[in-house]
């Protein structure tokens, strides 16, 4: 029993989040609901949590959410400022972009977040930015397949985010 629990506990201090069978991410700045995602263990860092749905858990390159946070320069008020800085980092990117469409909604919890959807002829990106004071939240989606699921699996955690206070 001590030998599960120091393994249990190992894990949580080295993926940077914790889950409850409730499927909701407790991490050190916020938390979020999982529907039909799994954890990527291979692919996430400290930093980083990976997702894929079940289903593709074991293909070489699966359709997959990231998720971790950053901090800016902004206070959200200003998240509008914040949402030109990112379209101007995904600007010097023109080679790699085919499209680049953006919008700006509030979250189901009352967030402002921006959503940049990237695509090329390999994938079409989306990029979620939860928008807090002097920092975010990106919810990355890389959808190689075209499967709606993923998207909608996005926008769960997206709309489930809540900062930390």
């Amino acid at each position: 029993m001590k030998k599960i629990i120091t393994i249990m506990i190992s894990i949580i201090l080295l993926t940077g989040c914790a889950m409850t069978k409730e499927n909701k991410v407790t991490t050190s700045y916020g938390t979020y609901k999982l529907d039909k995602l799994v954890k990527n263990i291979e692919h996430s860092t400290n930093d980083t949590t990976f997702y894929t749905l079940e289903e593709d858990k074991d293909k070489d390159l699966p359709d997959n959410i990231s998720v971790n946070s950053g901090t800016n320069y902004y206070k959200v008020e200003e998240h509008e400022k914040f949402k030109e800085a990112i379209l101007k980092q995904l600007g010097m990117q023109k080679n790699l972009i085919d499209t680049l469409n953006s919008s700006g909604f509030t979250t189901d919890k009352g967030y402002p977040a921006y959503k940049f959807v990237i695509t090329n002829q390999k994938l079409t990106a989306t990029q979620y930015y939860i928008v807090g004071d002097n920092k975010f939240v990106l919810v990355y989606e890389s959808n190689y397949t075209g499967n709606k699921e993923i998207d909608k699996q996005a926008e769960y955690i997206v709309n489930t985010f809540e900062w930390n206070e």
